[in-house]
């Protein structure tokens, strides 16, 4: 039996806007982990939240003394606060899951077994996800141009849901990178990995921290940090574009010292806007890689911590 500073599962939760679902939440875990092992702790990292949900997270830790709280000072963001999180955690096995019970913690017990058969990673596998038709549409063109970018499949029906060994939490801990996005560091990290079938409930308070503007943030982020292929789509399109320039070009030369033909003018003024718009969006893409790398340079850190519970 694991001692109370090395537990054998730690879960970890970012919580944001579902202060109501917290007790319940609470309540299903310890009764599902219980079943596993009585050396376990629970992690609730408040993301800011604008409801109650950090005094509900103080008094669930004054009530139940495996119960830990981290309030950042500010909103960081769901992948920042799921690192605060992992650091804290001291578990052999880390199981991190949303707070709005979407992912229901009785599918812990499953993922516990399975991963007990000689996997480093166990994922839940959404089968069937309770979002509106705009989010759905959103995650499948998200996750469709992220798997075209990145050369590697993305599937849509995995998200951060899953038990973890302390070996890949701690690899992914060692990333410097200060864009997080945690089920793509899981993929890169490697290891043997498995994915079993889990139910996605409906949420239960608050609505999702995700507009629509944050998750095409979120996407643009994500492309910036974990792939080059745009700039190697704008090399790309750049040869092309000068190789039917130059033809074009040739083309009225030849036409010109044969035939004597003249071209409109208003057709080198939109040949020069459209070269002008080209090199603005190839400019504007590089600029943005450069924004990230500035980022990156700064070393700030991912996450602050105001108060600990």
């Amino acid at each position: 039996m694991k001692n109370a500073d090395h537990p054998e599962i730690s879960v970890v939760v970012p919580v944001y806007g579902s202060d109501n679902a917290l007790r319940e939440l609470h309540q299903r875990i310890v009764a599902t982990v219980e079943k596993i092992t009585p050396s376990f702790e629970l992690i609730l990292v408040n993301d800011a939240s604008p409801d109650n949900a950090w005094q509900v997270i103080r008094e669930l830790s004054a009530r139940d003394k495996r119960v830990r709280g981290l309030n950042l000072s500010r909103n960081f963001g769901q992948y920042p606060a799921i690192t605060a999180g992992l650091q804290a955690s001291r578990g052999e096995w880390v199981v991190v899951m949303d707070c709005d019970l979407q992912d229901q913690p009785e599918e812990i017990e499953q993922m516990y077994a399975k991963a007990k058969e000689g996997y480093f990673a166990v994922i839940g596998s959404r089968q069937t996800r309770h979002d509106s038709r705009l989010r759905s549409f959103v995650s499948q063109v998200f996750y469709a141009t992220l798997s075209y970018l990145s050369g590697t499949y993305q599937d849509p029906t995995l998200a951060n849901f899953g038990i973890y060994h302390r070996r890949v939490i701690e690899a992914i801990l060692s990333l410097q990178d200060h864009m997080r996005y945690f089920s793509v560091m899981v993929r890169w990290v490697g290891f043997r990995t498995a994915t079993i079938p889990v139910q996605h409930a409906k949420r239960k308070g608050g609505a999702s921290g995700y507009s629509l503007r944050k998750l095409l943030s979120l996407a643009t982020d994500i492309i910036l940090a974990y792939t080059e292929k745009p700039l190697r789509l704008i090399i790309k399109f750049g040869v092309i574009v000068t190789a039917i320039s130059g033809a074009y070009l040739f083309i009225i030369i030849v036409r010109t010292l044969i035939a004597g033909t003249e071209e409109p003018f208003g057709l080198l003024i939109g040949s020069l806007w459209f070269i002008f718009g080209l090199l603005s969006t190839m400019l504007g893409v590089m600029a943005l890689y450069i924004g990230k790398i500035f980022d990156e340079a700064k070393k700030r850190p991912i996450y602050i911590v105001q108060e600990e519970v």
